[in-house]
């Protein structure tokens, strides 16, 4: 196989490469490193591999980072992965529950439609973890349940907040607005702190309101991107805890809004939009 059909879509500015994969196979890592390249391939954020389910989910996913390393799932991914399968009849038109199967469980996704086209979804992101052991995370205290690790780097001093939702993430809240910190130069720091064995992704958080906040994000093995689903959850997730917030969040990310819904015991539920950005051909560098 000398090629390859892409889809592209975008989540709130969180661009993925989506490809068919019930029927092939290839080196998904090595294609994820090329394909992803904004220089010498399509540009994104890495690539979804859409696949049979083997365990009684409408399809499984994987997705790779920008890097080629692979994450245990992704929140913007997995709302364009639904469209994706509803764009090639994987699922018919009439189906308003979609279960697809993770490295991090199944996800449950509700489309949400406008003239006929899935342009937003709402997914069920499970329960947050905050259990040290399986997050990752070697804590060094302890806030409202809530494990964090001190962060210091020059004149720079953080609390990041931990939790694992679906991915581990820490959530740091500061007074320096989110677009004047050095998000490029401290984020890579961050994810390879040496208290989180699996790395980490990494949120910078503005209150705008009780229930309104800017943030941006530093992605595990992607570095910048426009936005996060498990990252909205996590800020969610935590700044909940910490009682900051009521049950519903409105977070501005750097490519859109993003919302969740959280009870404070149950599932973190997650919406926001969907967009088709193009289709081609993709010829496999060897």
């Amino acid at each position: 196989m000398n090629q390859i059909e892409f889809y592209k879509y975008t989540g709130a500015g969180n661009n993925y490469i989506y490809i068919d994969a019930r029927e092939i196979n290839t080196d998904w890592v090595q294609l994820a490193k090329n394909i992803s390249d904004p220089n010498f391939g399509i540009g994104s954020d890495g690539l979804i591999i859409l696949d049979k389910s083997k365990d009684n989910a409408d399809f499984s996913m994987r997705m790779f980072n920008r890097d080629g390393s692979e994450g245990e799932m992704c929140g913007n991914g997995m709302r364009c992965l639904a469209r994706f399968a509803k764009d090639l009849n994987v699922v018919p038109n009439s189906k308003d529950k979609i279960t697809i199967s993770t490295k991090a469980g199944h996800i449950h996704v509700k489309p949400q439609y406008s003239n006929n086209i899935m342009n937003s979804a709402t997914v069920d992101m499970g329960r947050p973890i905050f259990e040290t052991d399986n997050i990752p995370v070697i804590s060094d205290e302890f806030e409202s349940s809530i494990p964090f690790v001190f962060f210091e780097h020059n004149n720079l001093k953080l609390k990041l907040y931990s939790v694992n939702t679906g991915v581990p993430h820490c959530v740091a809240f500061i007074d320096t607005p989110v677009y004047d910190f050095d998000l490029e130069y401290i984020g890579p720091l961050v994810e390879k702190h040496k208290n989180f064995p699996n790395k980490v992704n990494f949120e910078i958080v503005n209150i705008i309101n009780e229930n309104t906040y800017d943030v941006r994000v530093w992605e595990r093995g992607s570095g910048i991107t426009l936005a996060c689903g498990t990252g909205a959850a996590a800020v969610a997730a935590i700044s909940h805890k910490l009682n900051m917030h009521n049950n519903n969040l409105d977070m501005n990310f750097p490519g859109g809004k993003l919302t969740c819904n959280w009870d404070g015991e149950n599932s973190i539920f997650m919406e926001g939009p969907i967009e088709f950005i193009g289709n081609g051909i993709y010829k496999i560098q060897n």
